[in-house]
Order: C-alpha cells, then sequence, then structure tokens
C-alpha cells in the first residue's frame, strides 16, 4: 500500500509517501521526500523513516501536519497569548538567544540536534517566544532525574510587565492538557527572588538550585 500527501505549509510545498512496503519508503526516502511507515506488513527499514504508526488510523492531519512541518524545517507554533507567538526553535534563533548566558546550546549544531530529536520524543521542549518585531526570550520544559522542569528567559527590556508570567501560564496549560503530566518543577536559586516569586504563582513545584 502507497499513499502520496501534498501539504503546503506557508507557501511551501511538501510531499509525503505512506506505506508499509521497504521499497517505497526507500524509493520516497532517496527522492528526498518525507515518509511514514506503517507498521506490521513487513519488516521495515526504520532508517529510512523518521515517523511510523501501526495503524493507518492513527494518521490524522495533524500528523500530517507535524511531519510537513519537520521536513521543511519550520517551527511549529504552540500558540498565542497577547499577541506573543510561542513556538518551537528554529537554528536561525541561535544567534538571539545565544547572549543569554543561561541559554543550554554552546553551538547552533547543538541547537540542530535538539530540535530534530526533542520535540517529537517528548512531544514538548523549550519554546520561543516574540512579539510583532523581534524575539523576545526563551521558555518551556526540559528533564532532570525523572522530573520535568520550567524555565524562562527573557530580554532585560520585556521583564517586569508580566510576559513570563504570560507565557509560562500558557505553557502549563498546554503540557497539562497534551502530555498530562501533573508535577511541573523549577530549579531556582533561593536568591533569585523575582523567579521565586514567578514559579509560587505559577503554582511549580521550587527545588533550590546549588552552583
Amino acid at each position: 500500500m502507497k499513499l502520496l500527501k501534498n501539504v503546503n505549509i506557508l507557501g511551501k510545498h511538501c510531499e509525503i509517501v505512506i506505506s508499509d512496503e521497504n521499497v517505497a519508503l526507500r524509493e520516497a526516502f532517496y527522492s528526498h521526500k518525507a515518509t511514514i511507515a506503517i507498521l506490521g506488513k513487513e519488516n521495515i527499514d526504520i532508517s529510512v523513516s523518521k515517523y511510523a504508526v501501526t495503524d493507518i488510523k492513527d494518521i490524522d492531519e495533524e500528523y500530517i501536519k507535524k511531519v510537513a512541518y519537520r521536513k521543511l524545517n519550520l517551527p511549529i507554533s504552540i500558540g498565542k497569548v497577547d499577541n506573543i507567538n510561542i513556538r518551537e526553535m528554529k537554528p536561525d534563533d541561535f544567534i538571539y538567544l545565544s547572549k543569554f548566558s543561561e541559554f543550554p546550546f554552546d553551538t547552533r549544531k547543538d541547537l540542530e540536534e535538539y530540535i530534530d530529536i526533542y520535540y517529537d520524543f517528548y512531544g514538548y521542549g523549550l519554546y520561543a517566544f516574540e512579539n510583532e518585531k523581534e524575539l523576545m526570550g526563551l521558555a518551556g520544559f526540559y528533564n532532570k532525574d525523572n522530573r520535568c522542569f520550567i524555565s524562562y528567559i527573557i530580554d532585560k527590556k520585556y521583564r517586569r510587565k508580566a510576559y513570563s508570567f504570560k507565557v509560562c501560564k500558557y505553557l502549563l496549560d498546554f503540557i497539562h492538557r497534551t502530555i498530562e503530566i501533573e508535577d511541573i518543577y523549577a530549579e531556582i536559586l533561593s536568591s533569585n527572588i523575582a523567579s521565586v516569586k514567578l514559579a509560587e504563582k505559577l503554582g511549580v513545584i521550587i527545588v533550590n538550585k546549588i552552583l
């Protein structure tokens, strides 16, 4: 079985081949098309398909859209709050975000590898947020010691304006709704009074950070 889906995202075209046959998946892969493997009929070579499902019924429009975004290297938008767009990071964000000492990636390649793996594997991650003019900061989730933590960094000119609270609150609602993770932690220096107050307001569990 072989199906071809044509998707247009922001003016860019993406062809997605859906199949339960290795030959069709290999042909699509080497033709630089996106692929979704359907497991079960034969021993599928997963090296030629980043995405796989056990039943074609598992593929809905949202799944198709996600695969297209990934193939086109476009960040998926998580949503908006007060005209602030919250989205997945993209490689070009490294230029802006690397100015923050708390930014967790040393090189653009590190960021690219994170984007390629983390969002799909966990279903959540760290997100850039921006207004109509520019990036404002970074907020989202990371895993440590088998627990999910929330963190944020924001440009100085946007601090003390409740933007961090609104973005983090939106993301907490998002992760509770989509991933169903109940306990979210925040690792904060006890001397960072502003962040402690924000975490308390958000209702997350505070863990004292030790340098």
